[in-house]
């Protein structure tokens, strides 16, 4: 028996076939996710549909390999939504969770996420489901027959079950925020207050099952945020904490309750647990801003460098400042050129720069720091015991780069260890799939809806 995995990125659809006795990778593919659409300068879309489209090319191409595939788990990008009709069909594109409407003016200086956070009393960043319908809704631009909205992953599972009407799972309905993580549910007063109408919203589940099935029977499981699949596609102990440089960068613990600290980051889980998260809208992305920087600078020069060249001399130079930085002042780094979530406004800078020690190995050792340093503050109030568990890597920032690795070990204080697993987010859907598919959240076919052919 045979299990798909599936993890609907931002910038590629990665998945795994997992063999469902022993666990073990079997096979593996990835796709680029290139559906971007084009809008304003703050805006950042896809095409639905497209996105559909190779989801259902690798589950062909899977059970043409693999004919006793049984059930298939989905994950993919949080915060992101879009808008289906009394029929299930798309009749939006998909604004990600990297959309900026939130962050655009509203009125007497305020933005759109900050009037959506005054209304409603929860705290709402540009990019949250809720706040891309909030702006939309202020500008006429929710279509006229948006019945629902969605996240992307719930979307592809609809569509490959033929069910009609969506169905959530916690852990992406609490990603569109206006989230009462302890009741497990939409707060719809507050959605009222905002001037929201909570019809627009999908049914959440209560807990993890089988939502239907494809034409030809494979069950297909409620999908779940990738933050929460990559953890599960990792950790071996709830002790083990996860620290993942991508795009964006993130921090991650299980754990049994809902911490006080309002500053830090709860999100559900699965099996009635809870996600402790730090965030950093940037990660890898501001290794990629200064790479294009001195790419710009070189080419100045008359001088053309591709991006895997330069990220060579990146390492190179920094390296090299790390060994000489005894007795060196060193450069300050904060790499929040997006600001946080709470706080949109606030920006990167340099500090500490001297007559000396503006070079191209300070500046990369600094971004590296600094964005480590960002998560580390997270982690600092998560109450995790140093001498238990393992901070585990995973992110192609991290997989590829020793001295960043090195210096994770060096800040946390733990056994640092680079995950072998790849593709560990659509993994983690996999490995859902195969603990939910006994427990059917649907007696009989009839309840699925209509079916489409995958």
């Amino acid at each position: 028996m045979k299990i798909i995995g599936i993890d609907i990125g931002t910038t590629s659809i990665s998945s795994v076939v997992l063999d469902g006795e022993t666990e073990t990778q079997v096979a593996a593919k990835t796709l680029p996710n290139d559906t971007a659409r084009a809008g304003h300068s703050w805006e950042r879309m896809q095409d639905t549909d497209r996105i559909l489209e190779k989801c259902r090319k690798l589950v062909m191409e899977y059970r043409m390999e693999w004919p006793d595939v049984r059930c298939i788990g989905i994950t993919g990008q949080m915060h992101g939504m879009l808008y289906v009709d009394a029929n299930g069909c798309a009749v939006s594109p998909l604004t990600t969770w990297e959309d900026e409407r939130g962050n655009q003016p509203y009125r007497e200086g305020s933005t759109y996420a900050q009037e959506l956070s005054a209304r409603s009393g929860y705290e709402m960043a540009t990019g949250y489901g809720l706040t891309t319908h909030f702006y939309n809704l202020q500008n006429n631009l929710v279509p006229k027959q948006a019945a629902f909205m969605t996240t992307i992953m719930d979307y592809v599972a609809m569509r490959l079950t033929g069910r009609r009407h969506p169905m959530t799972h916690p852990t992406n309905a609490a990603s569109f925020g206006l989230f009462d993580i302890r009741s497990g549910s939409f707060d719809k007063a507050a959605c009222r207050k905002a001037g929201i109408d909570p019809a627009i919203l999908p049914e959440v589940a209560p807990g993890e099952s089988v939502i239907g099935r494809t034409a030809d029977g494979i069950e297909v499981v409620i999908p779940i945020g990738d933050n929460q699949a990559g953890i599960l596609g990792l950790c071996e102990s709830e002790q083990d904490i996860v620290l993942n440089i991508g795009t964006s960068s993130q921090i991650s613990k299980i754990s049994d309750r809902i911490p006080e600290d309002r500053t830090l980051e709860c999100r559900p889980y699965i099996g009635g647990k809870y996600l402790l998260l730090g965030a950093g809208l940037c990660g890898g992305t501001s290794f990629r801003m200064l790479n294009d920087f001195f790419r710009d600078v070189c080419a100045q020069c008359g001088a053309t460098v591709s991006r895997d060249e330069m990220f060579g001399c990146m390492m190179t130079a920094a390296n090299e400042a790390r060994e000489a930085e005894q007795g060196t002042e060193m450069l300050s780094v904060q790499t929040l050129f997006r600001g946080t979530r709470a706080n949109p406004s606030l920006r990167g800078s340099i500090d500490g720069i001297t007559m000396t020690n503006l070079t191209m190995g300070t500046l990369v050792l600094g971004f590296y720091r600094g964005v480590l340093t960002e998560l580390y503050e997270a982690y600092q109030k998560m109450d995790a015991e140093p001498a238990q568990g393992r901070l585990l890597l995973c992110g192609n920032a991290l997989r590829n780069n020793p001295l960043l690795r090195s210096l994770c070990a060096e800040l946390f204080g733990r056994e640092a260890c680079l995950t072998d697993r790849k593709e560990e987010t659509a993994t983690g859907a996999a490995l859902l799939a195969r603990f939910a598919a006994p427990k059917r959240g649907c007696q009989n076919a009839a309840e699925y809806g209509t079916m489409e052919n995958v």
